[in-house]
């Protein structure tokens, strides 16, 4: 875990080009969003996940001491064909690699949207410890992010079609949303919601031995710090994962999201070139 975190914040107060300002990774705190890097620019993305949940006591560190899986990613502006992004993204989470085309379709100041279509793979398979589980995913996400902006405030909705998650293999379509509110030049607070998917609001997961639950609806709540080329994001989440099949697909390693009251911590770590 200490490699990861040294690399992201090394890559992170690397110098940066002017070309930055300008641009905008695709990511809130776990949804794209309809925004792209712009002229030839490219960044890195670094995500941490805490897995313990911050409980109302600090002998844990509200979390900080547990378990955590940190993700590296770089998103690539091509040169040669506008509002069109490539991505490569890696987290320990499932050990998931996925690669992404997003492209821009409409960059206008009130309205945007854009297309993203991104394959995930899995390489970790039949863990004992989850037998009811189907792992080792590979499928492919085919999202379309949409925005309005005014006053202000940004409203997101993007709808997901998930080819593949941990119950279901015939592929799922949701979508998650989310409300940005800039309270300044480079201050924000982010909201974002994934509901719990059709397919899976029947589904029991196990508690304990005895008990089971729904599977949940998932949320986050973050706050954003910018700078010319960095996007630091401090947030709260009750999903564990980084990933469009592990966040919109309700059902990830075969739990989903915690309850509402058994929330973590995690942060966000861009920064553009």
């Amino acid at each position: 875990m200490r490699s990861p975190l040294i690399l992201g914040i090394a890559l992170a107060i690397a110098p940066s080009a002017a070309s930055a300002q300008q641009s905008e990774v695709p990511l809130w705190l776990n949804l794209t969003t309809a925004q792209g890097l712009m002229g030839g620019s490219f960044s890195y993305r670094f995500t941490h996940r805490f897995q313990e949940q911050a409980r109302s006591n600090s002998k844990d560190a509200f979390g900080l001491d547990g378990y955590s899986f940190s993700g590296l990613g770089v998103d690539i502006a091509v040169p040669s064909t506008p509002g069109t992004n490539f991505q490569i993204y890696r987290t320990p989470d499932d050990k998931t690699f996925t690669v992404a085309l997003h492209q821009v379709l409409v960059s206008q100041p009130d309205i945007r949207a854009a297309i993203r279509i991104e394959r995930y793979d899995e390489t970790i398979k039949d863990q004992a410890f989850t037998p009811n589980v189907r792992e080792g995913i590979v499928g492919t996400a085919v999202q379309l992010p949409l925005s309005w902006s005014g006053g202000g405030i940004t409203l997101l909705a993007v709808p997901t079609y998930l080819s593949s998650t941990s119950t279901q293999r015939k592929g799922v379509t949701t979508a998650g949303f989310g409300v940005r509110w800039d309270m300044a030049e480079r201050h924000s607070l982010i909201g974002e919601y994934y509901p719990r998917p059709s397919k899976v609001k029947d589904l029991k997961v196990s508690v304990d031995s005895t008990t089971t639950r729904d599977v949940e609806n998932g949320w986050a709540l973050g706050y954003v710090f910018r700078t010319k080329g960095h996007r630091f994001t401090l947030l709260a989440t009750n999903v564990r994962g980084t990933t469009a099949n592990q966040v919109l697909g309700g059902d990830y390693a075969g739990n989903g999201p915690n309850r509402s009251g058994e929330w973590g911590l995690g942060f966000n770590l861009v920064r553009i070139f």
